[in-house]
């Protein structure tokens, strides 16, 4: 390689580098003169249950600097700690603009007296007033819980029952009370062979026997236990208890 090459490589790299320094000092005086400044942030998605100013007032506290030195992580980490942010997506939209898309939860029930049950199982922290049913048990099994829950309410709806608490033990032992007050216990094995043994019983059982009872038992293995007492369809009462033999299927 001879001299003149050298040289030459070596004034393009220096052209170049002058170059991306007199770029990068262009940049710093524009930047500073607030041309790249943001103007606009945009909401992709509306929120149905989050407090839109509350929205608002978390993404300003973090919209600090220009289009450039934004932080969209800062902003992703300041919104998913607010109630009912599930995840949110934060991006740069050339040139002045921030986009924001916010997913919340879907409560489908409450969880014990603080928490709520999200449509994918999860439990979540939020204020709601909606009539959803409310469920109790371990933590761990929200989801297994839930799946239960979406199978009994297909198969209670032709009775025309509907659930409104749903109560699961450590052990995995399941009780249910119905909207007219009616309290069914499942245990823990063979719950849906236990389940579908009660919507025979209670599909032979005439209006005015299934208005009349207010728990049944369904835990023992060749029998079920009935409770009458109940008297209204708002609330059910203990009363003597009438064991139906050779129910097991």
């Amino acid at each position: 390689m001879n001299d003149h090459t050298v040289l030459s490589r070596l004034a393009g790299w220096i052209a170049i580098t002058a170059s991306i320094a007199i770029a990068w000092s262009i940049f710093q005086w524009a930047n500073g003169k607030g041309w790249f400044a943001l103007r606009q942030v945009a909401f992709v998605s509306q929120p149905l249950e989050l407090d839109v100013g509350l929205l608002e007032s978390a993404v300003r506290s973090e919209v600090r600097g220009t289009f450039f030195t934004v932080s969209p992580q800062r902003v992703r980490t300041t919104l998913r700690k607010l109630p009912w942010v599930r995840d949110a997506v934060v991006e740069r939209r050339w040139p002045f603009a921030l986009d924001v898309r916010v997913e919340e939860y879907r409560a489908v029930g409450y969880w014990g007296e603080l928490d709520l049950l999200s449509d994918r199982g999860e439990l979540f922290r939020a204020t709601s007033r909606a009539p959803l049913p409310r469920f109790d048990g371990p933590a761990e099994m929200a989801a297994e819980t839930l799946q239960r829950y979406r199978e009994m309410k297909v198969a209670l709806a032709p009775l025309g029952l509907t659930i409104r608490s749903m109560s699961v033990s450590p052990r995995g032992a399941v009780s249910v009370t119905m909207k007219n007050g009616l309290v069914v216990e499942l245990g823990r094995d063979s719950i849906e062979q236990r389940l579908a043994r009660f919507i025979g019983l209670y599909t032979a059982w005439s209006a005015d026997e299934r208005d009349s009872i207010a728990r049944v038992d369904l835990r023992y293995k060749s029998a079920v236990a009935v409770a009458r007492g109940r008297t209204s369809s708002a609330a059910s009462t203990s009363g003597d208890q009438v064991a139906v033999v050779g129910t097991q299927q």
